[in-house]
């Protein structure tokens, strides 16, 4: 009960959703993510490793994708 109170409270204090915040927490993270996946393909083309490197590639893409879902998310709830 505290939990979802402070929750209520922190909403009312920034005029920002719980929802609003999380999504934009997962989005911050997913961009991490992308971030370190450009570090790792780097690695693998210099170890001539071209399986990792398109696995590597396809992960990225997945989360390219994501984060344009969440982008959407985002300013939906922003709104």
């Amino acid at each position: 009960m505290a939990q979802a109170q402070a929750k209520q409270q922190s909403e009312q204090r920034t005029g920002v959703s719980n929802v609003a915040y999380d999504l934009v927490t997962i989005l911050q993270n997913k961009l991490k993510g992308i971030a370190a996946f450009e570090e790792y393909k780097l690695d693998a083309q210099a170890a001539g490793d071209q399986e990792v490197l398109d696995l590597l590639t396809r992960l990225e893409q997945r989360e390219r994708q994501d984060v344009d879902q969440l982008k959407q998310l985002v300013v939906q709830r922003l709104r």
